[in-house]
This record gives C-alpha cells, sequence and structure tokens, in this order.
C-alpha cells in the first residue's frame, strides 16, 4: 500500500512558497548543480528538459551531489522529488539539511518530496509526512505514476523542476535490463514534456558494461566519476555547452562538492 505525502500546511504553520517564473529578460537555459566551477564546467548548469545518468562505484561522492542537486534547487524555489531505492527518507534528509538547513521550511511549502521505494525492504516504518512510501521498486508503474503527478501539480506553478533517481542500479537489479530501459524512457521522455532535469545515480562496477551503455544511450549525457591516483575525478559528457570531456578533479563533503582549481575552459589550472 503506498502512503501519499500530506499537504504543506503542518502544525498549523503555513509555508511561504518560493515560485520559480520565467525570467522577464534574458532566457534561463540551466539549473544550477550547486557547485560554482562544476557550472562553469557545464557552462551555466543542468540544461533544462535533460536526463542524466550520474556514473560511478560506491562512495565516490554521487549521493552528496544528487543531495545538493535537491538543495540548490529549493534555495531559489525550484521543487524537487527525490526517488529513492537505496536509502531512506531520513537518510537523505540529513544529507539534504546538510546543505539547506531550511530545508523543513521548504519541505512544508511543498517544495520536496519523496518517493521512498527503500525503508519498506529493511523493515522500517516511514513517518515523514512528505514521502510515499512503496514496497521496493517491483511495481515501476506506481512509481512513475507517483512522479507524474507531481510533475503534473508543478505545471503552470512553476518554471521547471528537479527529479533526483538514487539509485537507478536497484531497479536494474530487479527487473533486469530492457524493462528498466523502458521504463526510464517513460520517465525521460515526461521530464522533458514538463520541462525538468533528472539525475540518476547509476553504479558502475556491477553492471554488465552492455548494460550501462544502453542506459546511457537513453540519457541526455553522462556525468562520469571515478578514484584514481588518490584523487576523484568526473567527466561530463553528451551535454551542450560543456566545455571540456577531460577528466577534471573534484572534492566532495558533506557541505558539497566542486571542482577543484581555476577552470578555463578546456583545463584546470
Amino acid at each position: 500500500m503506498v502512503q501519499y505525502p500530506g499537504n504543506a500546511n503542518r502544525g498549523g504553520l503555513t509555508a511561504k512558497r518560493p515560485v520559480v517564473r520565467k525570467p522577464s529578460k534574458g532566457r534561463a537555459t540551466a539549473g544550477k548543480s550547486g557547485g560554482v566551477k562544476l557550472d562553469d564546467l557545464l557552462g551555466g548548469g543542468f540544461p533544462f528538459r535533460s536526463n542524466i545518468a550520474v556514473q560511478g562505484p560506491a562512495f565516490i561522492g554521487k549521493d552528496t551531489l544528487l543531495a545538493q542537486f535537491v538543495a540548490e534547487g529549493v534555495k531559489f524555489g525550484a521543487p524537487a522529488i527525490v526517488v529513492l531505492t537505496n536509502n531512506t527518507t531520513t537518510q537523505m534528509r540529513k544529507k539534504i539539511v546538510e546543505m539547506d538547513y531550511r530545508l523543513e521550511e521548504h519541505e512544508r511549502a511543498g517544495l520536496v518530496t519523496y518517493i521512498d521505494c527503500y525503508s519498506k525492504t529493511v523493515n522500517l516504518m516511514g513517518k515523514n509526512p512528505y514521502a510515499s512510501y512503496l514496497d521496493g521498486v517491483q511495481n515501476l508503474e506506481a512509481i512513475a505514476d507517483i512522479i507524474e503527478r507531481f510533475q503534473a501539480g508543478y505545471k503552470g506553478k512553476y518554471f521547471y523542476h528537479r527529479v533526483v533517481f538514487d539509485s537507478l542500479s536497484s531497479v536494474i537489479r530487479a527487473h533486469g535490463i530492457n524493462p528498466t530501459l523502458n521504463f526510464v524512457q517513460g520517465l525521460a521522455s515526461r521530464t522533458k514534456a514538463y520541462n525538468g532535469i533528472t539525475l540518476y545515480d547509476l553504479v558502475s562496477g556491477v553492471h554488465d558494461p552492455s548494460q550501462l551503455n544502453a542506459v546511457e544511450s537513453s540519457m541526455d549525457g553522462t556525468l562520469t566519476m571515478k578514484e584514481e591516483g588518490g584523487k576523484y575525478l568526473l567527466s561530463v559528457r553528451g551535454l551542450s555547452g560543456v566545455k571540456t570531456k577531460d577528466y577534471l578533479e573534484y572534492r566532495f563533503d558533506e557541505k558539497g562538492l566542486d571542482i577543484v582549481g581555476i577552470f578555463s575552459y578546456n583545463y584546470i589550472q
């Protein structure tokens, strides 16, 4: 049974809802990542209407980047849908609140909602009023339906929205590659239709290379992360506006993730 989030008014408090509106001057084309130098590399941020695979092994900062992406958006009124298959809502909230202490205020305003497909699989009773709790990832149709309900609700209220999917690898393990591709292609088309940006966590090293290639072919771009020679490195491919496809050093902690050094088009000084 799915438990749907409560409304934005809790405990008699009504939170003021910031709204992302279309700029009156110029044309916004991207959502900032939360990393100043990473945004420079991306040419301003992740493009609207794009689906990006964030690929790499565990413990390399992918979850930090996803949390940072949510925190950066809600600071400026861009709503976020957080799909969890490998962490509980509580665990993800702890990451986000390190980057934005006003998270609960944003939740009350309806800017952050969670689709928790993990808590029940480890026998935890989720109680967050802003989360929908599902029995794992077996019912992909239910996950897609909840995501689209929120996306449809954002239409006309917000200029764009953000989605993070942590992690798509759980879906591949449960369903295999072809059903996963069908699922992703449906989500990807809706992301474009509703002017969204979706980041999908993809764990390298646990999937056949052909599976990773198949998922990447369904995306608009890929941000690949790795550890080499004691350094953390990332590379972005496929997205328009990226200044270089080379691997660049980055660092991360509980406060966020960003590229190291001074970025200048195609090199790090």
